[in-house]
Formats: C-alpha cells, structure tokens, sequence
C-alpha cells in the first residue's frame, strides 16, 4: 500500500472527495505504479476512543478495538502517505474524522514514544463553504496535530465551495496547489 486516501465526507463524491482525487491523481502521475486504496468513512461502522488505555500497553501497536476502523489503523501503519479529507462542519473536521483522529491516540506508545513508522507524509484537504478568511486555525490545528505523531503535514484548502452543484468546481489556484501536493507526497513512495 502506497497511499491511503480516508474520506471524512458523508458525500462520496463531492467537494472533498473531489479535492482528494486530483491529490492523488497528481501523485500518480509522479511515480509508476502507486497503489491508492481508498476509504470512506461514513460507509463503516465504528466508534470513538473509549479511554479504555489498553493502547498504552507495550505489546500494543495501536488502538485494541477490533471495529471496522481497527483495519483502516492497520492500513495507516502499512502505508507510505495519506491523503485526510474533511469538509468543515461547525467550524471543525466531520464527526467521522473526529472519530479516527481521536483512535489515533494508540499511535502513541506507554512511554509517549511514536509507534508510526519514520518518514510518513500526509495531505489534509479541507473544503468548506465559507470564504478564505473562516476556519484557518483548523488547518493550523490538523497540521500541529499529525505532526507531533512525526507525519510530515501540509494542508489545502478549497474554501467558498458550492453544495449546489453535481460536480466539484475548483479554482485554478487550488488546481495547482493540489498538483504540487500530489507531487510532494509522491517523494514519499
């Protein structure tokens, strides 16, 4: 597995899901044959953290709970690089995302030690409706988050995008952007 590319996005093909693809298509075009396995979260059944702590045990590699995201975390392991998608749902990531990130936390050994393998690059696409100026901190916050789990982190944001519409509209700007993005998770493989 190359790249894992996890949907937070209830709407499997819309604004962030769209924003995913030309991550990922970019990425493809960089380098001969990379893998892309793909996961959307609103189609799998699962919960959140249960501070349960069993995680923290040493023989543990990540969270215990055996649900259908236990596969997902698995995946994360195994992969190079990650493509996270979330719209911006009041002011913060989609409730499914917020699930993963908070199962996350067994990534994270007894001793506060990194159980995430070295030299992982991840790409967080957030779309949201708002304008330019809503919700950056939330970009800040996701990068600051996976980073201090040793993922190298860059964001992108689509912002003013429309729900109206049957096929993600993207600027220019965030085309290219998304281009570059693809290309630098592409070193990673």
């Amino acid at each position: 597995m190359n790249i894992l590319a996890i949907s937070g996005s209830p709407r499997p093909a819309r604004n962030t899901a769209g924003l995913m693809k030309l991550i990922v298509e970019s990425a493809k075009a960089h380098v001969s044959n990379v893998d892309a396995m793909w996961c959307n979260l609103n189609d799998m059944t699962y919960s959140g953290c249960q501070s349960c702590l069993a995680c923290k045990e040493p023989t543990a590699r990540s969270c215990v709970r055996k649900d259908a995201l236990a596969f997902v975390l698995d995946v994360m392991v195994a992969s190079q690089a990650w493509v996270i998608g979330t719209p911006v749902y009041m002011g913060h990531v989609s409730g499914q995302l917020k699930l993963l990130l908070d199962r996350m936390y067994g990534f994270i050994g007894p001793n506060w030690e990194n159980r995430l393998p070295a030299g992982k690059r991840v790409v967080v696409a957030i779309t949201q409706g708002a304008g330019e100026e809503c919700h950056r901190d939330l970009a800040e916050e996701l990068a600051e988050l996976l980073g201090r789990r040793g993922l190298e982190t860059r964001v992108i944001r689509a912002c003013n995008m429309r729900v109206d519409v049957p096929v993600p509209e993207f600027s220019q700007a965030v085309k290219e952007e998304a281009a570059a993005l693809g290309k630098w998770l592409a070193g990673a493989l």
